[in-house]
């Protein structure tokens, strides 16, 4: 029971200050899940990320029931991925009423436009942080940097380059 409390809290935490969106939660999820609660290491985190970033949906949310899994089984998906959508399920009802009233107000405006560029370092960081155990050779380098650019410069959708990144992945038995 201990352990259902304690994935409940620590993803109601995340759900609290996630802003920006599930991208931005993934820094939040490894602090909390790696370095405080040392449910997992960094090499397990990022298998669970690349199973996130890999099937349909909110990264978070997938996040969250695999993590919660690992920790206490299905009771442990079902707490970890109600913690993570509480608080924003919770502020939507409650404030639903009111966004028509606020979203043209000038310090509303200002707070989110405030909370873009935090987001945008949430990511970064990510990336830098991810890439020690993502980036661990020439190839797995290369693979960053051709997708990196074919992502700019082509409008390829994003779930394209997964699937191609997990068959290169096993073509080359990486």
């Amino acid at each position: 029971m201990d352990s259902l409390l304690e994935l409940l809290w620590s993803f109601v935490k995340i759900g609290c200050v996630g802003y920006g969106g599930g991208p931005s939660m993934i820094p939040l999820i490894k602090e909390e899940v790696v370095n405080l609660r040392q449910w997992m290491n960094v090499t397990d985190f990022m298998d669970v990320l690349a199973i996130g970033n890999g099937l349909p949906g909110p990264i978070a949310t997938k996040m969250s029931a695999v993590i919660g899994y690992e920790v206490s089984g299905i009771p442990g998906a079902i707490v970890a991925t109600l913690g993570i959508v509480m608080p924003s399920l919770v502020a939507l009802v409650l404030l639903l009423k009111f966004v028509a009233l606020i979203k043209d107000n000038p310090r509303v405006k200002s707070m989110l436009k405030g909370l873009r560029p935090v987001v945008v370092a949430m990511l970064a960081y990510a990336a830098y942080d991810f890439s020690f155990g993502a980036l661990t050779d020439v190839v797995t380098w290369i693979i960053a940097g051709i997708t990196l650019i074919l992502m700019i410069r082509t409008k390829i959708h994003p779930a394209l380059f997964i699937v191609a990144g997990a068959a290169a992945g096993a073509l080359l038995r990486l």
